[in-house]
């Protein structure tokens, strides 16, 4: 929630120092002869898996992450149909699972090693959150309607890209009917991560998806566990 409130703080900041000439900024037709400039801001609501999980350990459908960006648009020719965008934002991964991750030395070259095990007692919630501060890049396409109502009625989106993430904090919460236990700075993550993203739709909700290259633990040092994440997206000005 507290990461929640942050990017909620730094959106509100940013409409307000810009919200002044923003309607001056924001072209409403294609006729003009000065390219446009879209999707400024994106809110994406997703759901968070794991693959290569063990088939002992099931990830929950509603493992629910939110995801906050601003974006610099760049476009690439006069119609604005073709595009370039770079970005900042924070995301939140938050994968509801049935194991526990326990960490050890029990190997031949003694070295700490965190592994994803089943958790067979009664639990309300059991979930993982990893708390990342991220660079999105994307290459634009879309297409541009010539009048405002037109615009509105159909306006679609392929925004195929790549980011960059760093961790800034991670915690596991355990509860059951007796306790609550929280777990913070999981031994052996990784500090950062990277992959593929893409973003296609209509006007103002698009489908979004990302599929992270690196586990979310160091090579070696713990169950190879890649995270990705389908949703949906909400983007404006």
């Amino acid at each position: 929630m507290k990461l929640v409130k942050l990017t909620l703080f730094l959106l509100l900041t940013n409409l307000n120092l810009h919200g002044q000439g923003i309607m001056e900024r924001i072209k409403l037709t294609a006729d003009d002869t000065k390219a446009e400039r879209f999707d400024r801001i994106a809110i994406d609501l997703k759901t968070d898996q794991w693959l290569n999980a063990p088939n002992s350990v099931k990830t929950q459908p509603y493992s629910i992450g939110v995801s906050a960006f601003v974006y610099k648009d760049i476009p690439l020719n006069k119609k604005s149909n073709i595009a370039f965008a770079f970005g900042i934002g924070l995301t939140s991964d938050n994968i509801h699972h049935t194991g526990v991750f326990k960490t050890s030395s029990n190997n031949p070259e003694n070295k700490s090693y965190t592994s994803l095990i089943p958790y067979n007692k009664k639990y309300k919630i059991n979930k993982i959150t990893f708390n990342y501060i991220e660079v999105p890049l994307e290459l634009r396409f879309r297409t541009m309607n010539n009048s405002m109502k037109e615009r509105k009625r159909f306006n679609f989106r392929f925004y195929p890209g790549f980011k960059v993430g760093y961790l800034m904090g991670n915690h596991r919460k355990l509860t059951d009917d007796i306790s609550k236990i929280k777990v913070y700075r999981i031994p052996n993550t990784l500090a950062y991560r990277y992959g593929p993203t893409l973003r296609i739709g209509f006007n103002k909700i698009s489908f979004i998806a990302f599929y992270s290259l690196t586990s979310i633990f160091e090579k070696g040092k713990g169950d190879e566990l890649n995270t990705f994440s389908l949703g949906l997206s909400w983007i404006r000005f």
